[in-house]
């Protein structure tokens, strides 16, 4: 079980480290009832990364148990290099939109109305998020595909999976926990941690892009083995 979470902490560092949700989850976190919204929002995202990768985990253990191992393990390496090839865009599509320098991010203006968002809304927020930012169902997909194919039976395979959504979780986890533990020294610096977000969220994002790309290729490429 340990062994496949550890194959899965990569992208669950890139599901955690995505700047929308960082940055969403600490905006809440600065409005009011913000420990609430943010908690909620961070339940709502939780969900949806539990669900796509435990999707992939049991559709991986049912083929499984029908197609040989050579074949399984062949489609799965040419999956990771699509996911690869999908990184790679989306680094690439994310450079060419970034801000020129002087401009504020054209995120701003959206981010700036999850101040008046509702406890409800912030629960939906987090499943649309979770479910429709681009990168998080390749990237949930993978880490379900990987602990499918370890065969860890049916418990060892569900507490892995939570244990994957908790670690994917941690960018909104964190700030609550430190906003809690903090008192309101804590708002100062998060606010602080937020500008810079908002500043950096193009720059961020495509680093992240480009080092899952090396990881999915990286492991695909063992098709060539």
């Amino acid at each position: 079980m340990w062994n496949a979470l550890g194959d899965a902490l990569p992208l669950a560092a890139g599901l955690a480290l995505s700047p929308a949700a960082l940055t969403t989850g600490i905006i809440l976190l600065l409005g009011r009832r913000g420990r609430l919204k943010a908690s909620v929002f961070g339940i709502g995202w939780f969900i949806a990364i539990l669900v796509i990768a435990a999707l992939a985990a049991y559709a991986i253990i049912d083929a499984g148990d029908s197609a040989a191992p050579d074949t399984t393990a062949t489609s799965a390496n040419v999956v990771q290099l699509i996911f690869a090839a999908l990184f790679l865009v989306l680094a690439g599509l994310t450079w060419r939109k970034r801000p020129q320098p002087g401009q504020p991010p054209a995120e701003s203006k959206l981010l700036d109305r999850l101040d008046n968002t509702s406890t409800s809304g912030a629960g939906i927020l987090g499943l649309a998020q979770g479910f429709l930012v681009v990168k998080n169902v390749p990237l949930a997909l993978g880490a379900g595909a990987g602990i499918g194919e370890a065969q860890l039976g049916p418990a060892a395979t569900a507490v892995t999976l939570v244990l994957f959504g908790l670690l994917s979780t941690a960018g909104v986890i964190v700030p609550v926990v430190f906003a809690t533990v903090g008192g309101k020294r804590s708002g100062v610096l998060l606010g602080q941690v937020r500008e810079w977000l908002e500043l950096n969220m193009a720059t961020i994002g495509i680093v992240v892009l480009l080092i899952l790309a090396a990881y999915f290729a990286g492991h695909g490429l063992e098709i060539l083995q």
